[in-house]
This record gives C-alpha cells, structure tokens and sequence, in this order.
C-alpha cells in the first residue's frame, strides 16, 4: 500500500543562520537516498551545526499553517530544548487502506527531563495535536 502524499514539512533554523525545509535543496526527497531527517542529521554533524528552531508548515484549504516548537530563543521566557526530533506515524489497514486512518507528522523539543510533541494530521493538516512527555532519565542510565 502506498501512504498518501505528504502535506505537512519540517523546517529547521540552524546555528549558521540557514533554515532549511523537508523536500528542499538538500533535503529533497530522492527514492532510494535516506530520508530529509536523514539527511538533516548527517549535514549538521558534518558541518558542526546544530538546530536552533524547528516547525512544521502545512498547505490546507485555508491556507498556509505554521506550527512552531520551542527555539534555542525562546519568547515569552520559556525553556531552551537540548535537541529536536521529527517522524511520522501511521496507523490502519495497511493491506487494504481502507477503514479508520491515521497519518501525523510529529516533530519533538526535547529538553532535560520532557519533551513537547507537536502532532499535525496529514489526512486533515488543519488538525493540531500537543504532548507533553515526561522523560524517565533513571531508564536512561543503565
């Protein structure tokens, strides 16, 4: 089964001033080539950066959205994350494609001992969805 096209992007504000979009420049989609995580990742440990903000954009029929996580600036006097993260999550007849489906883009701030997901629909990007994880750092140790 083919997952539908995707309508939601990360985009990443990096420590040497450039922002970066999923499906851009060089982190076009390429079959066959690693993931735009992937390649994100890669680029920044090659060239000492670091994410300094990330959010997601979505087209929908309204109009452009745009969902911000916490920056290594942040307004309004909130916490700097320690690091970032996106994926995405599918659940449903992965056989037929038929019945209830679900398709999110997740991106993550990470921070010390919590993370904030921001959760978009890709079936209906104008559905936004935040968790708040409480990270358990004993696990972590061992």
């Amino acid at each position: 089964m083919k997952l539908p096209e995707l309508k939601v992007k990360f985009i990443c504000g990096l420590s040497n001033g450039e922002n970066l979009i999923e499906d851009k420049g060089i982190l076009k989609r390429v079959e066959g080539e690693p993931s735009p995580w992937l390649k994100l990742q890669k680029y920044i440990k090659e060239n000492d950066l670091k994410i300094t903000s990330m959010s997601l954009q979505s087209k929908t029929d309204i109009g452009n959205r745009h969902y911000h996580l916490p920056s290594q600036h942040p307004r309004f006097g909130g916490e700097v994350p320690i690091g970032y993260n996106c994926f995405r999550w599918y659940a449903g007849d992965a056989v037929t494609g038929e019945g209830n489906i679900e398709h999110y883009t997740c991106a993550e701030a990470i921070f010390k001992d919590c993370k904030v997901q921001l959760w978009i629909s890709e079936v209906d990007p104008d559905k936004c969805r935040v968790n708040f994880v409480k990270l358990d750092n004993e696990k972590s140790k061992s």
